[in-house]
């Protein structure tokens, strides 16, 4: 049971907290234990960069220079439905047009508009294990998550309240299975769980893809190359995207079957001056949600398509800081 909490003061020292007899120790995992559990689960096999780039110290309680006009306050800055961006009403609705694909684009020769969202919070370290157990991630306890960061923004807190209300928030898709996960364990415990195996394979997307994501608005891309990372018969995958907040937090879901690629594509015109977040080659990881009948039949992307949910795969890029899981025997 967590008595108390307190903030490092900067530096690479990670925070502590007070536990039974008034013994102190680190509410961070440390690289060490970060990397001997994944060895004794995955012996062998390489650490998805996504996953590596959390395996830091945090670094206290440094801040962004705009974000210290006003800190968040229990008592002047009361967060409501309101403030929240969910993170399904953003990825799903709002962009859709943009982040989302038809999976017949993904042959060689096929030219796009390459959308690829920011990875979030991408160097921010994992919980221990014990105490990501400890904390009930929701809104109803934002108080105390807030009071382990102190002090924290406004700008942070809404980040954070948003975050919390994406994982409270219900089911979109029919059948989908989701989690918000704050240690390294609970994240493949949850993907091991959701397959039904723990012989699993972890992949993220290429160090190609930038961490500010990409945004080709006028300058498009020509898909060079499509490699299929799973068995052409749709396989079931869980993605776990990297999420606004102080700690590593991975909205991990399954929306299952799904057909996996890596697609590696150059853009167009490489003599011209680029439009920022445009890199002339990119590989990066596509998930294909094949069923989509269960989908909301308001997206934009059915607009755009001329389509109804179920008459086309929905296929989106990872980003730099999502991870995905797969049984092993289906890559």
């Amino acid at each position: 049971m967590i008595s108390q909490v307190f903030t490092a003061e900067g530096g690479r020292d990670a925070g502590l907290v007070t536990g039974a007899e008034g013994t102190t120790v680190p509410y961070y995992a440390s690289p060490s234990e970060l990397n001997a559990y994944w060895q004794s689960v995955f012996p062998n096999k390489p650490i998805p960069s996504a996953i590596l780039d959390h395996f830091s110290a945090p670094s206290g309680k440094e801040m962004n220079y705009q974000e210290k006009e006003h800190y968040w306050s229990l008592y002047s800055d009361r967060l409501t439905e309101g403030d929240a961006k969910i993170f399904h009403n953003w990825a799903h609705r709002i962009a859709s047009e943009k982040l989302l694909y038809p999976e017949t684009v993904f042959i060689a020769g096929s030219k796009i508009n390459l959308y690829i969202d920011r990875a979030a919070a991408l160097h921010n370290a994992y919980l221990r294990r014990d105490i990501a157990y400890s904390i009930p991630m929701s809104t109803k306890n934002f108080a105390d998550i807030a009071a382990m960061f102190a002090p924290v923004s406004l700008s942070m807190a809404r980040d954070m309240w948003s975050t919390l209300s994406s994982c409270e928030h219900p089911r979109e898709v029919a059948g989908e299975q989701k989690a918000c996960t704050t240690s390294l364990e609970s994240m493949h415990e949850f993907s091991a769980l959701a397959l039904g195996t723990s012989n699993l394979r972890a992949l993220s997307t290429s160090l190609d893809v930038p961490e500010e994501g990409i945004s080709s608005s006028s300058q498009r891309y020509e898909v060079a190359e499509v490699r299929a990372i799973t068995a052409k018969a749709a396989v079931n995958t869980v993605t776990c995207h990297s999420m606004n907040f102080p700690v590593a937090l991975f909205y991990c879901h399954a929306v299952n079957p799904t057909r996996i690629y890596e697609v590696t594509l150059q853009r167009e015109d490489v003599a011209a001056v680029p439009e920022p977040r445009t890199p002339a080659m990119v590989r990066a990881l596509a998930v294909c949600h094949v069923n989509t009948s269960g989908f909301d039949p308001t997206l934009k992307y059915w607009v755009k398509l001329g389509l109804k949910p179920g008459e086309a795969s929905v296929c989106h890029f990872l980003t730099r800081g999502d991870v995905l899981w797969a049984p092993t025997s289906a890559t």
